[in-house]
């Protein structure tokens, strides 16, 4: 079955009250809401694969896995309160365009939305809840974070003569050649023969196409522009051959099993950088991601650290 792309790499999941629950102990109070041992078992039922759980780990690994998930529960907790002190709210038009943003990603309809959502264990309600907190979520960071954060022209024009070589191509060659192959007709010694005719010719100034079309009718001659060639991808025998190359230079007699080669170098390029003016939209964006990682991670420690949180397992 198709599966299909939420709307972030990562559902955000905020634990729900703990009203009308059967409480067998607590587990942790954020502020003012509790969290259940109850609540934490079905987030790890959520958050966890059943092989991970049923897997051979020991108790250690198995007391350290709930610690990790209680700290997401309480970060996600977290976060849900600040929505709600903040009346931040999504409405079902939002909603409905998010699920059809989903449908259109992954070149499904609505029906078969639901049976992947089957296939994954979930309702088409719960699947709308989970989607309606993550873009509560995204509107919270919108809010907090992102409206807040400024790339200014100096900045994006310091990390682009820092990063030079990353907007900066390959440096690349272009070659012709004229190549006398080894056929069942003719010897070792004749194609080198000709290849050594030929290669005179060149150096008393003959054009090298010229002479590529005088031998066109032997068979076995064939050549040509190679056209754009990454630098040292070539054999080591050519790579070696044209090293010490200028553009219009011609290599020697270059043998391989294939039989006899000439070269001539037209193009050496060192690699052409893009200005500034072309990467500027792609420079922002990167920084302005790195800004909001750093961001996020600033806020949700403060987050954290102004909160009443009191762990109990």
């Amino acid at each position: 079955m198709k599966r299909f792309v939420l709307l972030s790499a990562v559902l955000i999941l905020v634990a729900s009250p703990v009203l009308a629950e059967t409480v067998s102990r607590i587990a942790a109070i954020i502020n003012q809401d509790v969290i259940t041992t109850a609540q934490l078992d079905r987030e790890i039922d959520k958050r966890v694969s059943p092989e991970v759980m049923e897997s051979d780990i020991s108790p250690a690994q198995r007391d350290e896995l709930r610690r990790k998930v209680l700290d997401q529960v309480i970060e996600d907790t977290l976060l849900r309160q600040r929505i709600e002190k903040l009346g931040l709210s999504i409405s079902d038009e939002d909603i409905e365009q998010a699920i059809n943003d989903v449908q259109s990603q992954n070149n499904i309809n609505r029906e078969q939305l639901k049976e992947a959502l089957v296939a994954q264990g979930l309702t088409f309600e719960e699947y709308r809840e989970r989607l309606r907190e993550q873009l509560l979520q995204f509107k919270l960071v919108g809010r907090e974070i992102q409206s807040k954060i400024e790339i200014t022209n100096s900045e994006m024009r310091d990390y682009y003569r820092a990063h030079l070589d990353d907007y900066r191509s390959a440096p690349y060659i272009r070659l012709s050649r004229i190549t006398f192959r080894l056929t069942a007709d003719s010897s070792a010694a004749v194609m080198r023969s000709k290849a050594e005719t030929a290669l005179n010719q060149l150096r008393q100034g003959k054009e090298f196409f010229e002479v590529l079309m005088q031998n066109a009718s032997t068979a076995g001659v064939d050549g040509g522009d190679m056209g754009q060639i990454t630098e040292g991808t070539l054999s080591d025998s050519f790579n070696r051959a044209i090293h010490e190359l200028s553009p219009g230079q011609t290599s020697g007699i270059i043998e391989t099993a294939e039989g006899f080669h000439i070269l001539r170098l037209d193009e050496r390029n060192l690699g052409e950088t893009q200005t500034f003016e072309i990467v500027k939209d792609q420079i922002k964006n990167k920084m302005l991601e790195e800004k909001r990682a750093a961001a996020l991670a600033e806020w949700t420690k403060n987050l954290r650290e102004s909160a009443d949180i009191e762990i109990l397992l």
